[in-house]
């Protein structure tokens, strides 16, 4: 399916400004929160609209032009998340983009005066708007169009970044996002995405739950909004079996182990996201009977397989792989895969605890620490003061890093690794 390429060079912005005509503008809020399933945005203290889910638009509400008051809440709490005064030009259409992840609530303002494109044509714009994504490469394709042979309509697009309107022939595509120069690294796939004929749209990423994959939303302009969510989850199986035992897995009939020999930490893959996902699991060739697993769309999660090869157990652990909060600073967990007596085991980074008492199959959650080219950390346990040292190590800034501990609970191993 072709695409027009041509370079457009207007950018989505906030204006103001002055007009002839009379009467107030007309804004509209659209939802593209990972962290806030509704919210309730109020003009100037009056007009309001409320309960907005994800991926839709309330009805235009009237602002005045000259310094109105927007706050936007969410329906759990009367506190405001966001507080702007704005100006607005007289009788023009705006929709306030809302985005972000909870606690963490960003908005920008997209005009919707965009001349109409031409027949059989789409002015389309990309606002990437998942903080915590990186850069990301656009592709817009066939439904069976392979992406080894697929062209980039957006390469290297950055967070906070625009792919100004370009023209794009109207007709129905597969959106594909993969992270920048990387087609094996697939962030979204999603088909049925409908460009119409003289429209003129703006294709928003906003961030999934784990902070790796995205969601989108199309809002055609003085139109509707359509989302278009991941309906994918990420997956990565720490085989932690005592006594050298293979671990091979499939999560919804996609393999995410396959006779992986203890202690073995493999990678992220792609799975169907569901509230009930069955999952086989063989540890040494036997079937080990195992409960479905609850993965949310856009989700994270580190598969635990360990104990004992008679009697495994299974720990789904969510990840939260969204980069520091901190500025300059890196986030650090302890993962306790150890095998034999149970230990729980606590870390500290230059000698501030970071992870307490982390029982075995259990994972810490991230602790904010600050980057270093000199970090110490230090393992221990309630009865060995020494399990693991690691010195010298860096942490860089905006870096995720797992310390994982396998094998024997009594001398273990440990591996730190970089997650991001």
């Amino acid at each position: 399916m072709a695409l027009g390429m041509g370079l457009g060079v207007a950018l989505v912005a906030a204006c103001g400004g002055n007009s002839s005509s009379s009467g107030p503008a007309n804004v509209r809020l659209l939802n593209a929160t990972s962290g806030y399933p509704a919210l309730n945005v109020a003009f100037d203290g009056a007009a309001a609209s409320s309960a907005v889910a994800f991926g839709g638009v309330s009805a235009y509400l009237t602002a005045s032009t000259s310094g109105a008051s927007t706050v936007i809440t969410d329906t759990v709490s009367t506190s405001a998340l966001s507080t702007n005064v704005r100006s607005f030009a007289k009788d023009a259409h705006y929709t306030l983009l809302a985005y972000g992840s909870a606690g963490a609530l960003k908005t920008d303002l997209l005009e919707e005066s965009v001349a109409a494109a031409a027949s059989n044509v789409t002015s389309l714009q990309v606002l990437h708007r998942a903080p915590d994504a990186g850069a990301v490469d656009i592709y817009l394709t066939g439904n069976t169009d392979s992406l080894d042979s697929a062209t980039a309509m957006a390469s290297n697009l950055g967070v906070g970044s625009n792919l100004s309107y370009i023209p794009v022939t109207s007709g129905t595509y597969r959106l594909r996002v993969t992270g920048a120069g990387d087609k094996t690294d697939l962030r979204l796939d999603v088909t049925g995405l409908v460009l119409g004929s003289t429209q003129v749209a703006n294709l928003v990423l906003t961030e999934g739950v784990g902070g790796v994959l995205v969601n989108s939303v199309l809002v055609v302009q003085q139109g509707t909004a359509t989302p278009l969510v991941n309906t994918q989850a990420r997956v990565l199986v720490v085989s932690a079996v005592a006594g050298a035992a293979s671990v091979t897995a499939a999560i919804g009939g996609t393999t995410v182990a396959s006779g992986a020999v203890s202690p073995t930490i493999g990678k992220y893959t792609l799975v169907a996201g569901s509230t009930s996902a069955p999952m086989d699991l063989a540890v040494n060739g036997a079937v080990v009977p195992v409960p479905n697993l609850a993965l949310v769309p856009g989700g994270d999660y580190t598969l635990l397989v360990w104990g004992s090869a008679a009697a495994p157990q299974v720990t789904l652990v969510v990840d939260d792989n969204r980069f520091p909060t901190v500025t300059g600073g890196a986030k650090i967990r302890l993962v306790n895969a150890t095998s034999g007596a149970a230990a729980a085991l606590t870390m500290k980074a230059d000698f501030t605890a970071v992870a307490d008492t982390i029982a075995q199959g259990q994972a810490s959650v991230y602790a904010n620490v600050t980057s270093s080219t000199t970090m110490r950390i230090d393992v221990s346990s309630a009865s060995s003061p020494t399990l693991y040292t690691l010195t010298g190590a860096t942490f860089a800034a905006k870096g995720l890093y797992t310390i994982y501990m396998l094998g024997d609970s009594a001398a273990p191993i440990g591996d730190p690794r970089r997650v991001r």
